[in-house]
């Protein structure tokens, strides 16, 4: 998935404990993501990593102008995960915000740490192996006139959720 489906979902699934602790609401935010990516959904291939299926095997590009591309595009996805969650949640108080952040963060992280394990910071293998084992066995990358309305439509069930 998307980080802004990621980041849409995690906030409506911790929504009912933004006033417990943020490490709960972190934990409950990176499940999520896990959860989620059990779903069958489409995601964007980033051109910088080899399109390997084995994530041991994948290999980051050394071409600049292909890794600033892929970076800005994640960051635009990130960004507008945050701004759609930030606009649909209207925070107020200080537990507001420390809710959303690390609703945010915990749903975005566990992608995160997988770019970590392709620079080959192999002492994440424990982690990328989990996250393979919960990603959806159909992948819907190659089909995204399937793949982005089923996720478009998550993401618009999440923002009922949490508005």
């Amino acid at each position: 998935m998307t980080l802004t489906t990621h980041s849409i979902i995690a906030a409506a699934v911790t929504r009912p404990f933004r006033h417990t602790h943020p490490v709960l609401v972190l934990a409950i935010a990176i499940l999520s993501h896990y959860l989620s990516d059990a779903i069958p959904h489409w995601d964007y291939r980033l051109k910088s990593i080899s399109d390997e299926e084995n994530a041991d095997t994948r290999v980051l590009s050394k071409d600049w102008s292909v890794l600033w591309r892929d970076f800005l595009h994640f960051a635009f996805d990130g960004f507008l995960g945050t701004a759609i969650v930030i606009l649909v949640a209207r925070p107020v108080s200080r537990e507001d915000w420390l809710w959303l952040i690390f609703s945010i963060i915990g749903g975005c992280l566990p992608d995160f740490l997988q770019g970590l394990y392709v620079l080959k910071l192999r002492f994440l293998k424990p982690h990328q192996r989990f996250h393979d084992f919960m990603h959806a066995k159909i992948r819907l990358g190659p089909y995204p006139f399937i793949g982005v309305p089923f996720q478009l439509a998550v993401s618009l069930l999440s923002l009922y959720f949490l508005a």
